[in-house]
């Protein structure tokens, strides 16, 4: 693996723009020692290009035969100035390229340390964004731009070279309007660096609202709204616009006070150059000398206005980067990590309060709870009440104070990431599938896993015939997000996900909502067989998910309000028990009616009524 500032320890500070992209300029300190050397190879050709046409000039006055020989040091001059520029862009665009490389991958790598908070506060089309057109910036910048920065001024070095032996005098007046250039630059820059980083913010905007339609098609296409989204697109297009317009007037009017600079120039090199000529201060040939490489130079000083443009996008580009590579990963290990080697599977929440960020209504209060190593918990209660959050903490996906959760009697916080995670299978409420084939979502925590090993855990997940019966079997590829998939199809691969791994703690977090009453059975039966030494959470809705379970807690309102085994709370006549007698009515319903039992409807939720049946409401009953 390439090492980049970004892995650097001391890189967590915030870092001003230049100084970042200093660090990386850094790494490639002879490629830039090879195209510095390019371009005043580059520079002395550009300066040979005027003075052979001096030559030939002079000899058609004063030797004629010497013409042919001068036009061919200008042919040669041509030449090795054309590969000189080929090979100095060359060097100097693959630096770009490779400082972009390094750069997108810490920008990922990155965004892989930072805590769930972080993406909860962020909006994944902007992230994108800064990823992909922000970084196209900085490389723009560290190639083209930073290019003709280097190179103009050492152009116009020699230019100063080659015209002061000849005449001072004109020499100052032709060189007199360039200075204007940097007038004109330094007033349009300040204004250019604010607009092109709020054009570049509103692209930001754009590219989520088309990450979110792409992502939610189905449900804009079911509620009918896709003209509401094409209003809210066209609108954020239109600002967008609005922007970018802003930006490209400004290059524009530059672009336009620039290229006068050198007109004025090249006036001043005919007025006063034709003079001395016309006076015997200056021969013909001498005249043509200054004529060519003003005419030369205009060209990379009308490109100046170019650059300026794109190192204020790079800069504006570096500071969008910047806001997201400064943030220091809240969940990362400590100094005084923990030496552990392994998880047994003891996880005890000691008082622990958990409030999100930006919020000031604790999702969890006060939870006093203790899970054995091999022992399995329930967890029930009524949607919003904190069950998710719970399980949640216990992979550190969210901060945590310290001392308030201990894993085999360390404190979470002090746990070795690595090896608290690799421990640990969770199956998400949110079934997420990559868009990869069955087979490569089932090993995605064993990459090396043989397809034997696939085939068993999707087994024990209940769904491996129904794989077989794709056109391509476990080498179907199931859609971004696994949208060729059903919603229990889903959820069943992902449980097969979790299956192939050894770990000490299983998290299965309502993972059996979308399977039917019998394979939710099944699955449960495999699981009481093979978790033996292994620590499990069962959050759920039904209770016949948790009924089996050593010991069942309630949540309400983020507190814990029962607690026990799955006969002492119906005893017990709370929420558990009301929920318990619920579900166990509605089944009997089904069954008496003549279909198939179905599934459970979550607390709190209406569900279908039976065939000729009235709907039963499923509110909590009193």
């Amino acid at each position: 693996m390439l090492w980049s500032p970004a892995m650097d320890g001391g890189s967590a500070a915030s870092q001003k723009p230049l100084a970042r992209l200093l660090a990386y300029m850094r790494l490639a300190p002879g490629a830039y020692v090879l195209g510095g050397i390019l371009t005043l190879l580059y520079a002395a050709f550009f300066q040979l290009i005027p003075l052979s046409i001096r030559a030939i000039v002079a000899a058609f006055e004063n030797a004629p035969d010497a013409v042919g020989r001068g036009i061919l040091w200008l042919v040669a001059a041509s030449l090795c100035l054309a590969l000189a520029r080929l090979f100095s862009r060359i060097v100097m665009f693959n630096i770009g390229r490779q400082i972009e490389f390094r750069i997108r991958n810490d920008y990922f790598a990155h965004l892989q340390s930072l805590p769930q908070s972080f993406y909860l506060a962020h909006r994944t089309g902007d992230l994108m964004s800064r990823a992909v057109n922000d970084i196209n910036s900085i490389r723009m910048f560290l190639g083209m731009g930073l290019l003709n920065l280097l190179q103009t001024p050492v152009l116009f070095a020699g230019a100063l070279i080659v015209l002061l032996p000849v005449d001072a005098t004109l020499t100052f007046w032709a060189l007199a309007p360039f200075p204007l250039f940097v007038l004109i630059t330094r007033h349009y820059s300040r204004y250019m660096f604010q607009a092109n980083l709020a054009g570049q913010e509103q692209l930001g905007k754009v590219s989520t609202v088309v990450q979110e339609n792409a992502s939610g098609a189905l449900v804009v296409k079911a509620y009918d709204l896709s003209n509401l989204e094409r209003e809210r697109f066209e609108d954020q297009n239109q600002e967008l616009f609005r922007r970018m317009m802003r930006v490209g007037v400004m290059q524009t009017t530059m672009f336009a006070s620039v290229s006068l600079v050198p007109s004025l120039s090249a006036a001043v090199v005919l007025w006063l150059g034709g003079q001395r000529v016309q006076t015997g201060q200056l021969g013909a040939e001498d005249l043509w000398l200054f004529w060519g490489l003003i005419g030369m130079l205009t060209f990379p000083t009308m490109m100046l206005g170019f650059v300026v443009s794109i190192t204020q996008r790079g800069l504006a580009a570096l500071e969008r980067l910047g806001a997201v590579l400064d943030i220091v990963p809240s969940i990362r290990d400590r100094e005084d990590v923990a030496d552990v080697s392994d998880i047994g599977g003891r996880v005890e929440f000691r008082n622990l309060t958990f409030t999100y960020p930006g919020s000031y209504v604790p999702a969890l209060k006060g939870i006093d709870l203790a899970v054995e190593a091999g022992s399995t918990v329930g967890i029930v209660g009524p949607v919003g009440s904190g069950k998710t959050t719970l399980v949640s903490l216990v992979p550190r996906l969210l901060e945590v104070d310290d001392d308030s959760i201990l894993i085999d009697g360390v404190d979470l916080n002090r746990m070795p990431v690595h090896l608290l995670r690799s421990s640990i299978a969770m199956v998400p409420q949110d079934s997420f599938l990559f868009s990869i084939s069955v087979a490569e979502n089932i090993r995605y925590g064993v990459p090396d896993a043989a397809l034997e090993e696939v085939r068993r855990a999707a087994a024990r997940a209940q769904v491996e015939r129904e794989i077989d019966e794709f056109e391509d079997g476990f080498d179907t590829v199931v859609g971004e997000r696994g949208v060729t998939l059903s919603g229990g199809q889903r959820q069943r691969v992902a449980l097969a996900r979790a299956m192939i791994l050894r770990p000490s703690i299983l998290i299965l977090d309502d993972s059996l909502s979308s399977v039917d009453h019998g394979t939710e059975e099944a699955i449960l039966g495999d699981l009481e067989g093979r978790r033996r030494g292994r620590t499990c959470f069962i959050v759920a809705h039904r209770i016949s998910a948790v009924r089996h379970a050593d010991q069942i807690v309630v949540l309400e309102n983020g507190r814990i309000t029962e607690r026990g085994t799955h006969r002492e709370l119906v005893e017990l006549g709370g929420f558990y028990a009301r929920l318990h007698h619920r579900q166990e009515l509605l089944s009997e319903l089904a069954i008496g009616d003549g279909g198939a039992a179905v599934p459970e409807p979550a607390s709190g939720v209406r569900a279908p009524a039976a065939s000729g049946q009235q709907r039963l409401p499923l509110g909590e009953p009193s």
